[in-house]
């Protein structure tokens, strides 16, 4: 994911359309920052989430220290990703929306951006519907789909799947109309 989206920031860079501004190597850092800390975002999230479900049942205490530890370095990881994205898309966008009446490439930069997103939030959004489908047949019928180890953990399974596809699905909405 990395090198593929250096790839497309570097090709977006280096378009020949005009710049008389001169702002499209700025417009490109702060929309390949939001790009990569709403995926870290989202990461950290899903480790909040993921340890919180784990401590559902009884279990010793190595493991909710173990939760707890998780559970904050995840917030940690969330809270600061999501301070940099708000700042950079935000600085991204005045430069993507200045001067509309001449030739803009952070414009161009922050229309890839936003392509970029939409099409990982809806990779996202079918792959964690498909397997929560899934997870509910497993939950539904563990001695024929039993492959994630009982209706326990497919039951925390589904619980992550459906975030991750809710977070998508904001990261979608929340984007459409930039």
């Amino acid at each position: 994911l990395a090198i593929g989206g250096v790839f497309v920031i570097i090709v977006v860079a280096n378009r020949a359309d005009p710049d008389p501004s001169g702002r499209r190597p700025q417009s490109v850092y702060y929309f390949a920052v939001s790009f990569f800390t709403i995926g870290i975002s989202i990461i950290g999230s899903a480790a909040v989430v993921a340890a919180l479900v784990e401590i559902v049942g009884s279990h010793p205490s190595s493991i909710t220290n173990s939760v707890a530890r998780t559970v904050v370095l995840g917030g940690l990881v969330t809270l600061i990703s999501v301070a940099l994205l708000i700042t950079h898309l935000r600085r991204g966008l005045v430069l993507a929306r200045d001067d509309a009446e001449l030739p803009n490439p952070s414009r161009r930069v922050g229309q890839s951006y936003v392509a970029a997103v939409a099409f990982l939030s809806v990779m996202a959004l079918l792959v964690m519907t498909v397997l929560s489908v899934y997870l509910i047949f497993v939950i539904a019928g563990p001695g024929v789909f039993g492959s994630f180890g009982g209706r326990g953990t497919a039951t925390r399974f589904l619980v992550e799947a459906v975030f991750i596809a809710a977070v998508a699905g904001v990261v979608l909405w929340t984007h459409r109309n930039l």
